[in-house]
């Protein structure tokens, strides 16, 4: 298309639709000249004018309106360079980009003027935050400051401002490089000025207000910025090292010896030595009396625990009841059979007594009730010799070296020396069954036609033993006390122990049981009672206690089930109070 013609297809009523306000009108050429001459074709570029908010191009005042025959929507002006007037996909996102950036520059300044200043006000106002930037700003820190590019020419349809951007963004990365060191910390938070203080809101101005605050509270902290050389960091290395180095001499030579203390950090701002609080810890923690007794004392106090679960129970019930030794049964004590011990079971036994510290010459098991090697009755005495060798058997398989039994009854058929020589005879095919093992013979109360109540019998038992070395006596308090032992007297222990000295042999003593009795002195009842509360007394088992000759060997309960004590180690507790 030539010109504004008839070929155009524009109509005056068409020409009468407004025109959109923020657009540009494009003024046609004049009516005498011919718009396809070569003088028309050099001619100006057409000019352009903005209409105000609310207003047409046909109510601006001052200027030419359009003619009736042009319609921008059908209407195509012949371009400056002679080409079609059609507008390409290109051509529209550059005049869309081209409007976007006239809308930012309407923001900072107006358009119609002709000479624009407000620019150069903005250049001032940013050369004095510079200068105010720089004044804030000490070495050693990040001195880069986010402030927005001045446009170049604000009139041109080239942006420039990403171009500038990626410079400025560029040029900080230099700067942080720069002031970035590998092996001191030396970087702190500068917050960058922002373009314009009224561009930005109240909470924003805050922030960076105490963003900037936060930056110099590091910077007093960590060291001092208007020295160039930063020695703090260095020293702290020097003593660190100093401190690993002194360590690890102590541990090559196992002594206690301790890093040196760093004086800096053990002094206040005042010069007051400051004195750290001692973690509470359990060696620092009150230890009761007879708590230091139990574990500073040579009596090995124990009880007889369940077996219930399995063998490996019975260490560890004896672990939480506070005893040092214990007893138990190693089968089911009212039956002759039993299910052979399983290897699984012995070895975890085994184990168990091994982490928890218990000791073989301080677990101390019992027979079964129904054992009786001095029985007149001959299927009776067989089977109580198979019985001791098959718990013999148990013992060496669990690796303990000690095994208490009641003598035996001749139930009175049967002579007592009789008896006694039949019990030695079991004991004596037993030991050579199963080695490694001690039987150990238990006083008892007189009670009927028991035997091992008076020491001159236990005393006939050990003669008949072959193995001496294998053989031993463990001292009931009950049963000795039922006997006619009076231990709740003065020198009642006393007295029984030089009996005992002189008619068994304290070689022969192996372990204790510690029980009260139900029954007065010489009583000949085999009834237990708790500590203190039995006719013994407190008075005879403080005695007990504080005997030396009772040292390092297992001391057994078998007291009963009571409402004044929870289980053993009340009783326990109570034992090792009275030690003096």
């Amino acid at each position: 298309m030539d010109g504004y013609g008839e070929e155009g297809g524009s109509t005056a009523q068409e020409s009468k639709r407004d025109v959109p306000v923020g657009k540009r009108i494009r003024r046609p050429a004049k009516e005498d000249e011919n718009p396809g001459s070569d003088d028309n074709e050099k001619s100006e570029p057409y000019k352009t004018r903005r209409t105000r908010k609310g207003e047409t191009a046909s109510q601006c005042r001052g200027t030419e309106c359009l003619p009736a025959d042009m319609a921008p929507d059908r209407a195509r002006p012949q371009r400056r360079d002679g080409k079609d007037g059609s507008i390409s996909a290109q051509e529209q996102e550059k005049r869309a980009d081209g409007n976007k950036g006239k809308r930012r520059k309407r923001k900072d300044e107006n358009l119609c003027s002709d000479d624009i200043s407000k620019p150069e006000s903005n250049k001032k106002q940013k050369s004095k935050k510079k200068e105010t930037a720089n004044k804030n700003q000490k070495p050693n820190t990040d001195t880069s400051i986010d402030v927005n590019p001045e446009p170049e020419n604000m009139g041109s349809n080239d942006i420039t401002k990403p171009e500038s951007n990626k410079r400025q963004k560029s040029k900080k990365k230099e700067t942080e490089n720069k002031t970035q060191k590998p092996e001191t910390d030396t970087s702190t938070d500068v917050n960058p000025e922002p373009a314009h203080p009224h561009s930005m809101d109240a909470e924003q101005q805050k922030k960076q207000v105490l963003d900037g605050d936060k930056g110099k509270r590091r910077k007093r902290k960590n060291d001092n910025i208007d020295s160039e050389d930063i020695t703090k960091p260095e020293a702290n290395k020097r003593q660190k090292s100093q401190k690993k180095e002194t360590a690890n001499k102590a541990k090559k030579l196992n002594t206690d010896i301790k890093p040196e203390p760093d004086e800096d950090r053990n002094t206040t701002s005042k010069g007051k030595k400051r004195v750290a609080k001692k973690p509470k810890s359990e060696s620092t923690k009150k230890v009761s009396k007879h708590e230091q007794h139990r574990l500073s004392s040579q009596k090995y106090v124990g009880a007889h625990v369940s077996i219930q679960g399995g063998l490996w129970n019975a260490p560890l019930e004896a672990k939480r009841i506070g005893a040092r030794a214990f007893g138990l049964f190693l089968r089911s004590q009212r039956t002759w059979t039993s299910k052979p011990l399983d290897d699984e079971a012995a070895d975890k036994f085994r184990r168990t007594c091994d982490d928890l510290g218990f000791e073989s010459r301080y677990i101390l098991p019992h027979s079964p009730y129904l054992m009786n090697l001095g029985s007149p009755k001959s299927d009776v005495f067989e089977k109580s010799r198979a019985m001791l060798v098959e718990e013999l058997e148990r013992c060496q398989k669990l690796g303990l070296t000690l095994y208490n039994i009641h003598p035996g009854s001749h139930v009175g058929e049967m002579p007592v020396s009789k008896c006694l020589k039949l019990i030695a005879d079991g004991i004596n095919h037993a030991h050579s069954q199963v080695p490694g093992v001690t039987v150990v013979l238990e006083n008892m109360s007189c009670q009927g036609s028991t035997v091992g109540g008076r020491f001159e019998e236990l005393r006939g038992i050990i003669d008949h033993v072959k193995d001496k070395s294998r053989i031993g006596v463990c001292l009931d308090t009950c049963h000795a006390f039922a006997a006619g032992h009076n231990l709740s007297e003065e020198t009642g222990l006393q007295r029984m122990l030089d009996e005992f000295s002189k008619t068994v042999g304290l070689s022969y003593l192996r372990a204790v049981h510690l029980n009260d009795s139900k029954g007065a002195v010489g009583c000949h009842l085999d009834r237990h009672e708790n500590i203190g509360r039995g006719h013994i007394g407190v008075k005879g088992f403080r005695k007990v206690m504080n005997e030396p000759r009772f040292n390092d060997i297992p001391m057994i309960l078998e007291t009963p089930a009571s409402p004044h004590f929870e289980d053993y180690s009340a009783e326990i507790d109570l034992l090792y109070s009275l030690c003096e």
